[in-house]
């Protein structure tokens, strides 16, 4: 077994006999201060190495830097990490200053309007552009509008009024558009009783017409 190691060795030996004679002649020749040469020692990478059959205690002394190798090739991209807690909610900014007033909007765009009494009159002061109103029957209102007004292709809305109705309660308003019982030329408003269904007189109502 010895003599199979000691020629594997003694090549090694040859490759690093450069570095572990020098050590040695610096040891022998150089300070002639103990405490030198430990301190040497101490920062010396030593190796044991056969050369000759004997065990030998070399430095490894460190060569130059070599040259910076190529990059290697890009890792994989790795997994998105969790999304991170909400912030906290900043406080309130300031109010800004009031804006200018605006200019003035149009009037309005009912063409005419009126607050109608059960006898088949207007509220003054509440009306405009209505020519006249009849009551043919009981709960049956035909209102003339004024100029330029057209009944028969224009339309109306109307409401139920409390405070002119006998007694103060609501009835039932509604537009009768096939004017049946007024001429085509006035539009027809019905009112009827609550509790019976039926055409009934003394309720007073609005009217507007767009």
């Amino acid at each position: 077994m010895r003599r199979s190691t000691l020629p594997l060795l003694a090549s090694t030996a040859v490759a690093i006999g450069a570095m572990a004679v020098a050590v040695p002649a610096l040891a022998a020749s150089g300070s002639s201060s103990p405490v030198a040469h430990t301190a040497s020692a101490r920062r010396c990478n030593a190796v044991i190495v056969i050369s000759h059959g004997r065990r030998v205690r070399a430095c490894l002394i460190q060569g130059p830097r070599g040259y910076t190798g190529f990059p290697g090739p890009k890792g994989a991209t790795g997994k998105t990490g969790a999304t991170g807690k909400t912030g906290a909610t900043g406080k309130t900014g300031a109010t800004g200053a009031t804006g200018t007033t605006g200019p003035q909007g149009p009037a309005g765009t009912a063409r005419a309007y009126a607050v109608v009494t059960p006898s088949a009159t207007v509220v003054p002061g509440q009306s405009s552009n209505i020519a006249s109103i009849t009551s043919p029957t009981a709960g049956v209102y035909c209102i003339t509008p004024g100029a330029p007004i057209n009944a028969a292709a224009d339309t109306a809305v109307v409401s139920p009024e409390v405070s002119y109705s006998t007694p103060e309660a609501p009835g039932l308003v509604a537009v009768n558009a096939q004017h049946k019982n007024c001429a085509a030329t006035a539009f027809e408003v019905d009112t009827y009783s609550p509790s019976t269904l039926t055409l009934a007189g003394g309720y007073a109502f609005t009217i507007a017409i767009p």
